[in-house]
């Protein structure tokens, strides 16, 4: 039997999607699994056991897709990113059997549905997917993932931190503050404060990582902090994969709701993500995989909209209701006495 899962979006869903392939792979050993994925989250699946094959989806030529996965001769497509590009994309590919939502319009176009909410937020993302994967016959395995790093990503890695002469008995304390517009952030001043509350209580290498886009954030951080012990990496891993080989060496992770903070999570990294209190956002749904990991929201904030509504809400900016010094206690409690 071959089957497609779809899940064509974003880092973080890609892995809170990891489970359901176990799932899929362990009840059909025999099956031919393929995943479609966009080209910068693959590395995510390099090495993964449960995966046969990764098509990529360049998102440009949408009929081209088409062919192509009309060539493969599908039997069934589990579509987890439930859009109607998607949908239409397992229609015309003839694929016999297409699994999805049943709850959306988008539904009109799977012909086995699965009745389960999925903006009421009743389920974390990973359950969800796995109830799709369910309606298979697919039994759940285990929520713990494994992510396989490329020898050449960590050797890039080591050489960032050996260059700027990281390597050493400390523990590496990370801060991403990018998030691309997925979740409500914290302000530069409070990221700031942290990185230099950190730096005089602790024993400890911060570093500051993030995109190219991230960089004037980054910048407003930087030049509002008074501490010189930390060291900006920004734009300096130039794919996922050295993010990874970076991330290998790290203790602990501090971020807000984003790719990032799942992917350190699912490295087995300590995380303290950042979480604003918008329903769709929950970290109900949305928390990162793995054990250990601490969730900040803002203290006594009830939040009703579905999107931060900047002129309605009058507690704009909530975030601020996360403290520094909160952020402070979760990093003692992950790190311990030792390092103080």
């Amino acid at each position: 039997m071959k089957i497609l899962v779809i899940r064509n979006d974003k880092i973080g869903d890609l892995i809170l999607t990891l489970p359901s392939l176990e799932a899929i792979k362990k009840s059909y050993p025999d099956s031919h699994l393929s995943i479609l994925v966009q080209a910068y989250t693959q590395e995510i699946l390099f090495k993964n056991p449960d995966v046969d094959e990764v098509i990529i989806d360049d998102k440009k030529d949408f009929f081209e897709l088409v062919r192509r996965l009309k060539d493969k001769k599908i039997d069934l497509a589990i579509v987890l990113y439930p859009t109607w590009r998607n949908a239409l994309l397992c229609f015309l590919s003839r694929i016999p059997v297409r699994v999805g939502t049943g709850y959306k319009p988008v539904g009109i176009l799977f012909n086995k549905k699965v009745y389960v909410h999925r903006t009421k937020i009743m389920h974390h993302e990973t359950d969800y997917c796995l109830k799709l994967v369910e309606s298979i016959g697919a039994k759940p395995q285990t929520k713990d993932v494994q992510i396989y790093i490329k020898d050449e990503d960590r050797k890039y890695g080591r050489w960032v931190l050996e260059e700027y002469q990281l390597l050493n008995s400390k523990p590496i304390i990370g801060i991403h503050p990018g998030c691309g517009g997925s979740a409500l952030n914290w302000t530069p001043s409070n990221y700031s404060r942290l990185i230099d509350e950190i730096s005089l209580k602790y024993k400890v290498t911060v570093i500051i990582t993030g995109t190219d886009g991230d960089k004037d954030l980054v910048d407003k951080i930087v030049s509002q902090a008074k501490a010189d012990s930390f060291v900006n990496l920004t734009g300096k891993t130039y794919s996922l994969g050295q993010l990874m080989g970076l991330l290998s060496f790290y203790h602990l992770f501090i971020a807000p709701s984003t790719g990032s903070m799942h992917l350190a999570g699912a490295m087995g990294i300590k995380v303290i993500g950042l979480f604003p209190p918008i329903r769709a956002m929950s970290p109900f749904k949305w928390q990162p995989l793995g054990k250990g990991h601490q969730i900040l929201l803002p203290a006594d904030v009830t939040c009703s909209y579905r999107k931060c509504n900047p002129k309605k809400c009058k507690l704009f900016n909530c975030m601020e209701r996360i403290t520094p010094q909160m952020v402070l206690d979760a990093v003692d409690k992950a790190l311990g006495e030792s390092v103080i």
